[in-house]
């Protein structure tokens, strides 16, 4: 039994990343860039939604007052500006928000297992932004960048993961296999 403890220990500690790092405010822009531009669930989110419905109204709008073809390409223009300015505001709103309660913890110390990640402040607080534990099930979309993992599920909540923090180059590659394990990659 002493041999199967120590084989499960040792499984284990090869199964663990552990990262070390202060947020930084270029790390939340990157992984917003990313998420809206290259993955599949930010560009329907920001933009084929917001465009689609701003044609709907807009198309109602212009066919009810009678605007004819100068009423079409404004509103033509309309939807493709004011949406995604709106939607990108928005986005980077909530990115700035997410990184200012990152940055007050200070320091943090990230540690990944097969259990899902822990998140430790400077300030002894335990959790993610969100203030809690999380399993994998908590974020259930990844997507990386030459710097950083970003762990995701919507613009509702990100844990961007900087590759800087790693305590060892393994634990990089630790960290994406754990990923790649519970989670899926977009």
């Amino acid at each position: 039994m002493d041999m199967n403890h120590a084989t499960q220990a040792g499984n284990t500690a090869s199964r663990t990343a552990r990262f070390a790092y202060t947020p930084e405010a270029a790390d939340y822009g990157r992984a917003l860039w990313r998420f809206t531009l290259d993955t599949w669930p930010g560009r329907t989110a920001s933009l084929l939604l917001p465009a689609l419905a701003g044609a709907l109204a807009g198309g109602v709008r212009v066919a009810l007052w009678g605007l004819g073809t100068t009423g079409w390409v404004v509103l033509g223009a309309a939807v493709l500006v004011a949406p995604l300015a709106v939607r990108q505001w928005h986005r980077r709103f909530r990115m700035n928000r997410l990184y200012e309660a990152d940055a007050a913890r200070g320091a943090i110390r990230t540690t990944l297992t097969e259990d899902g990640l822990t998140v430790t402040g400077a300030d002894g607080a335990v959790g993610t932004a969100a203030g809690e534990v999380t399993d994998w099930h908590g974020y259930p979309w990844w997507f990386e960048t030459d710097e950083l993992f970003v762990l995701t599920g919507s613009m509702g909540y990100f844990f961007v993961l900087p590759k800087r923090g790693a305590l060892a180059p393994e634990d990089v590659d630790r960290a994406r296999a754990l990923f790649t394990e519970h989670l899926r990659r977009i």
